[in-house]
């Protein structure tokens, strides 16, 4: 009998550690602000980072350090300027932190690079040697990562001069915020797809505070502090994105105090 529940207790064990033997994490990228200004290199977007240090693989293909040019460094075109890698980690990388960038091609146009705005919005560091990479804390479940090119934003903004007036007066108060935030924002024209969204400093959606049609007219809406589940999130940078089918606009927001 204590055979039989040794035995059944190693085969329950196996199959526990089979279920997070490995974590999936896509790496999206929205290259609309670059792309106004650079054209996007025939090898596309790519990404360079310590891979290989984290046992990282794209599909069946282990993925090397820092090397963009490598056949699995390569990001899939979506299309609408949006471009993804999915990575496989295994359990042991759980919880590590990854640094990698985002590059057009191969170093030299690559990211974090004229500006600090990734050090400074909160989603990657500088080590001050004109090293500015990204970081990531690689999840025990798999998430999606959105970014903006060169930002700490999910989504770039909108630059036209009517997509820009499609949704303005965007603010949020008080911030830094230690229990609650007010948003508040006006719509110039009616939407059929208008969301608010909340996003960590890695680009993970946290809540999702409205997402349906909308009328044109100011909008005032209250977040808590917490995510989509109910817990309270951490301090830290937080971004809200309000977005509709014709422009998008986000806020920074400094959780303090949790």
């Amino acid at each position: 009998m204590n055979f039989r529940i040794l035995l059944v207790t190693l085969v329950l064990s196996a199959m526990s550690f089979s279920s997070i033997a490995q974590t999936d994490v896509t790496f999206r990228v929205d290259v609309t602000n670059y792309a106004m200004g650079a054209t996007i290199d025939p090898t596309g977007i790519r990404v360079g980072g310590n891979f290989a240090d984290h046992g990282a693989m794209n599909g069946a293909n282990a993925m090397v350090n820092w090397t963009p040019t490598d056949a699995n460094s390569a990001l899939v075109d979506l299309g609408n300027n949006i471009w993804e890698i999915t990575v496989t980690f295994p359990a042991v990388s759980v919880g590590d932190t990854l640094q990698y960038k985002f590059v057009n091609g191969d170093w030299g146009m690559n990211e974090g690079v004229d500006t600090n705005a990734i050090a400074a919005g909160g989603c990657g560091l500088d080590d001050g040697s004109g090293n500015i990479n990204r970081i990531i804390e690689i999840p025990a479940a798999g998430d999606t990562v959105t970014f903006c090119w060169d930002r700490c934003e999910s989504t770039c903004a909108a630059t036209g001069i009517s997509e820009l007036d499609a949704i303005s007066s965007t603010s949020v108060f008080p911030n830094p915020v230690s229990e609650s935030a007010t948003i508040e924002f006006s719509l110039s024209q009616y939407a059929d797809n208008l969301s608010v969204t909340i996003y960590n400093a890695i680009g993970s959606e946290v809540s999702t505070l409205f997402n349906e049609s909308a009328s044109a007219g100011q909008y005032t809406l209250n977040w808590n502090g917490s995510s989509d589940n109910g817990t309270q999130v951490q301090s830290g940078v937080y971004f809200v994105v309000v977005k509709s089918d014709e422009a998008v606009r986000s806020e920074r927001i400094l959780v303090a105090g949790k």
